[in-house]
């Protein structure tokens, strides 16, 4: 390490911190390298470092060996560490690592910023609208991503609001110190001042974190926003005193200094919005989707970016931890399935489809078929005669249901239903040849022939021995 970075380090910290610091140019978790101090304060110190393996610059805190002595300060210091690297919004450090030294020392390595916090800029004096205005909506995103994920800042002030530059040279503001101040309700630290030397200042409580800063939720980061935004525009702090115990009064029980005594120009709308924050009943507080709301009349692009994602994001019951996934068939097995089963079953369908049809039609075609024939009856087949033919039996009527043709002429020798005698021939006649059916065409009778009515059928022949 050179000669000024010593000079600076030891410039930075006090005797009681030489003892317990870790000197420039040793190395943390065989990766670490310290440089220089950054700051430190009551809680303990902040020193940049650069990692070893990959060149990496970086900022290290060290808790205080006061409070590294006890098991749940330690506990809380990396609990809100892990809590911190939940939050995924570029508005909030990056926690790298967590550990403990050689020497029971524990330590956060983290993000290494360039810029400069929001206290040393309005030291200088006001800000202007727009630029506070977008300080605040960036820093209302980071809480609105805690929030969700059931974390409560309880110390946000300027000077752990550190305005930072985009690559293309716009704002870009981060939240330093998420959740540490929990680390100021320990027991047996009495002195509030030097606990919140660094980590935070009675002029940024609520109320209700003046009563009971374990029973705060995050309704009182909107308070301290509303501080930071009326400080960022006038240069003052809404409240005022001589003392400590004259600002945690003046707090529970004042009515805040207008803005427009320090600052005139400010719009009596944004003064409203500010007062709203500062409400001291929780309840009625204004909460940051109404912050957002409020201030995008008076925010850039840059700004109204983030009070989108405020309005999205400002749902403290929601958790930002994903839930466990559930099992599930891939999209392709699914596919696969749909397009192999579905010509299955369409195909089933229609065969059953089809059998159905068929045994509907052949039923009512069976149904036809007994209609019509009960209607036509069955049909009667003439007998073909010729001129020397012996006589044939005539039709039966049992069998027909049209008129039968005439029969021929009696004669002597013949005659329908009577037996030969014995001088007759004993050659039987030659039975008819059987004809195909002819269509069912009534016969009509020629001129020659005289119709004669059909002999009875109900008689039965009468033979010649029964004469």
């Amino acid at each position: 390490m050179s000669d000024e970075a010593a000079t600076r380090w030891k410039s930075t910290t006090g005797p009681d911190q030489e003892v317990w610091l870790p000197r420039p140019g040793d190395v943390i978790a065989g990766r670490y390298q310290l440089e220089h101090s950054i700051g430190d304060g009551g809680m303990g110190a902040v020193v940049a470092a650069r990692h070893l393996q990959l060149g990496e610059p970086l900022a290290v805190k060290f808790l205080h060996p006061r409070l590294a002595a006890d098991a749940a300060s330690v506990e809380r210091f990396f609990r809100e560490a892990r809590a911190a690297s939940r939050i995924k919004s570029e508005h909030v450090i990056r926690v790298h690592d967590v550990g403990m030294t050689e020497h029971g020392l524990p330590y956060i390595a983290m993000e290494l910023l360039e810029g400069a916090d929001l206290g040393q800029l309005v030291a200088r004096g006001p800000l202007p609208i727009p630029l506070a205005v977008d300080c605040v909506l960036q820093a209302s995103e980071a809480l609105a991503e805690a929030h969700a994920a059931g974390i409560v800042h309880r110390d946000i002030k300027p000077s752990n609001l550190w305005l930072a530059q985009r690559r293309d040279g716009s704002a870009l503001v981060k939240v330093l110190d998420f959740g540490i101040s929990k680390l100021a309700s320990v027991e047996g630290d009495a002195k509030l001042t030097e606990t919140q030397a660094v980590f935070g200042s009675p002029a940024y409580m609520s109320p209700e974190q003046i009563r009971s800063a374990k029973r705060v939720d995050h309704r009182t980061d909107v308070w301290a926003l509303g501080v930071v935004l009326y400080e960022l525009l006038s240069a003052h702090v809404p409240f005022d005193a001589d003392n400590v115990a004259g600002v945690l009064a003046a707090i529970t029980a004042d009515r805040p200094h207008p803005i427009h005594a320090f600052r005139p120009e400010v719009p009596p709308a944004l003064e409203k919005l500010v007062l709203a924050c500062l409400v001291k009943d929780p309840a009625r507080r204004a909460s940051l989707n109404d912050l957002a709301s409020g201030l995008r009349p008076f925010a850039t692009p840059s700004g109204l970016l983030s009070a989108d994602r405020i309005d999205r994001a400002d749902k403290p019951s929601v958790s930002l931890i994903p839930p466990a996934a559930r099992p599930s068939v891939p999209a392709f097995a699914v596919t696969e399935t749909v397009l192999d089963l579905a010509p299955t079953r369409r195909r089933r369908m229609w065969l059953f489809g089809s059998s159905i049809g068929g045994i509907v039609l052949l039923g009512l075609g069976a149904l036809a078929l007994r209609a019509w024939l009960a209607s036509t009856g069955p049909v009667s087949t003439p007998l073909s005669r010729s001129a020397t033919a012996e006589p044939s039996d005539a039709p039966s009527a049992e069998h027909s249901t049209f008129e039968s043709p005439p029969p021929p002429p009696v004669t002597s020798a013949t005659r329908v239903g009577i037996v030969p005698s014995a001088t007759a021939s004993a050659e039987p006649p030659p039975e008819p040849t059987p004809q195909p059916r002819p269509p069912r065409i009534r016969p009509v009778p020629s001129a020659s022939q005289p119709v004669r009515p059909a002999p009875p059928t109900t008689a039965p022949p009468i033979s010649e021995d029964r004469r």
